[in-house]
């Protein structure tokens, strides 16, 4: 029976609750009703109760001060408000302290009452069974002795203890394992999507309490002494091999598969997994977990949710920026021309070429990073993104995937995002003939650019469509085009090592003094001091 306490200066009010609802019917009882709000508080702050139903417009301390007193002494129960239409104010504030509900005297009826009650029996159940669960994390946590080992764990790893015998023997006391004579076999398991997996658990306890319920079900029949060592975002198992000769790294294998599968299935988590060859007594147990941390950027090679024996990886040394300014410059033309499947086609192309020469996984993040922050930066100096601030996101998007899967679709999410602004600022032009333009000499800086050529382009008559581009936008069509093309020789001389003269030939100005003079007035200095700008202001 869950127990209610009515509190009401109105006696009618408390003689209609005790007599016409059926408290016990439905799983309550009222141990206590009161018409002073302080006898009420006496009482409450000194006893246990699940639920408290009270007026608000009360004598001396009114039914929100009640609630708001008894949470300043830590007091949460369910609470219900009794209100009338003139007291919407109070009503407004109740809400405020989270009460459960709040009924309507003027209009209090004993179903709706009932109705209220079921509902509030069953937010107490389930109250009762989140309390129910923690109280068994709580209990796995102490049993299994988790900051032990984690802590021994973390020491193996960072720390020279390989030779000390009595940290040894203390470690076989409280970790109840055999340090001495058995042998292990190491795997060391990654939880994947980690972020959106501890976001759903909350706690890195909930997450670990509900992992280990399903590893420990599916390993009851070969544990013998098994252990589960939990780290940030990953957890190793330690098979003990000696006295158990059926557990070979086949049948470790199938393990983690069936393992893999209840995990999948009954939490929704998926893991990757290296299984470390072989079976080690202390000195080569050391070693193992040793090889397994020191080597755990491969797992960006690795699929989720698989298995793998491990093996070094040895990664390719050629540069992967060879190719990289005609990269950032042909994304940056399809998201331009908001072609999606170039975009999409480009991209995996690349990426399948990064992962046959299996650069180091830092290395391909690096790339990553500096492809997309250059895209853009040129998109920025287009006006495309000059009110937004892509940096801090994209930057932790990147540095936060965890395979080569989640890298290729985090770019592929990150360039249609691209495109899709790209089409808002379009879109923000009521003018499609202007969008059509501007696009046209954005896709065509290589080229020599005239007004007839972009009058053409969009089938108007040059003079006419010279006066509306200059009204729509508020320059005129060929300062645009000289524009773009300032802010493309800007961006070659970032990022390139071409001359002043090579840079005007590819952008189709008729001779290098042209281009210097432009240059000079479009951005305040010759391109050779833009170049070395930041050089000159160090000294």
């Amino acid at each position: 029976m869950y127990q209610v306490v009515l509190v009401d200066d109105d006696r009618l009010v408390i003689e209609f609750m005790e007599k016409m609802i059926p408290w016990e019917a439905i799983g309550f009882e009222v141990i206590a009703s009161f018409h002073d709000s302080f006898k009420a508080y006496d009482f409450l702050v000194g006893n246990q109760y699940d639920v408290l139903i009270t007026d608000i417009g009360m004598p001396h301390m009114n039914g929100i001060e009640l609630i708001s007193q008894l949470k300043e002494k830590q007091n949460s129960p369910y609470n219900v408000i009794l209100s009338c239409h003139d007291e919407f104010d109070f009503a407004q504030k109740a809400l405020k302290l989270e009460v459960y509900d709040y009924i309507l005297k003027e209009s209090m009826e004993e179903e709706h009452i009932i109705e209220l009650l079921q509902r509030l029996k069953q937010s107490l159940i389930e109250s009762d069974q989140d309390k129910q669960y923690q109280i068994k994390v709580e209990r796995f946590l102490k049993q299994n002795n988790m900051s032990l080992k984690s802590k021994f764990m973390e020491k193996i790893i960072h720390e020279p203890y390989m030779n000390d015998e009595h940290w040894w023997q203390e470690q076989e006391e409280f970790l109840n394992m055999d340090f001495s004579s058995e042998q292990y076999t190491v795997v060391l398991s990654f939880i994947d999507h980690y972020e959106q997996t501890i976001a759903h658990y909350e706690t890195e306890a909930l997450l670990q309490f509900s992992i280990n319920n399903i590893v420990k079900e599916v390993l009851t029949d070969y544990r013998h002494n098994l252990q589960i060592f939990y780290l940030q975002k990953k957890f190793f198992i330690l098979f003990p091999t000696k006295n158990n000769k059926q557990l070979n790294l086949h049948v470790i294998e199938k393990i983690m598969e069936k393992t893999y599968n209840r995990l999948n299935n009954y939490l929704k988590i998926s893991v990757t997994s290296i299984i470390h060859k072989g079976s080690h007594e202390k000195k080569g147990l050391v070693e193992s977990v040793k090889a397994l941390i020191k080597n755990e950027e491969q797992r960006f090679y690795y699929p989720a949710g698989s298995i793998q024996f491990f093996q070094r990886m040895s990664y390719g040394t050629a540069s992967i920026f060879q190719q990289y300014t005609e990269e950032v410059r042909s994304l940056k033309t399809y998201i331009m021309k908001e072609d999606y499947e170039q975009v999409h086609i480009y991209i995996s192309k690349k990426l399948n070429n990064i992962k046959q020469e299996q650069f180091a996984p830092k290395v391909v993040k690096d790339w990553a990073m500096k492809l997309i922050l250059d895209i853009k930066l040129s998109l920025n100096a287009l006006a495309y993104f000059e009110d937004l601030d892509f940096n801090t996101i994209t930057s932790r998007e990147l540095q936060g995937v965890e395979n080569f899967e989640a890298l290729e679709t985090t770019i592929q999410e990150i360039c249609q995002r691209f495109i899709h602004r790209v089409n808002e600022i379009e879109a923000m032009s009521h003018n499609e003939y202007v969008v059509k333009a501007q696009r046209f000499v954005r896709c065509h800086l290589e080229e020599k650019i005239s007004l007839k050529d972009i009058a053409e382009f969009v089938h108007l008559n040059p003079s006419y469509f010279s006066r509306m581009f200059k009204k729509e936008t508020g320059e005129g069509c060929i300062e645009y085009v000289t524009r773009m093309k300032m802010e493309k020789a800007k961006e070659l001389l970032d990022n390139t090592t071409k001359s002043v003269e090579q840079i005007a030939i590819e952008l189709s100005f008729d001779s290098k003094s042209y281009f210097l003079k432009t240059f000079k007035k479009q951005i305040g200095m010759s391109p050779n001091a833009y170049k070395y700008k930041n050089e000159l202001a160090e000294h």
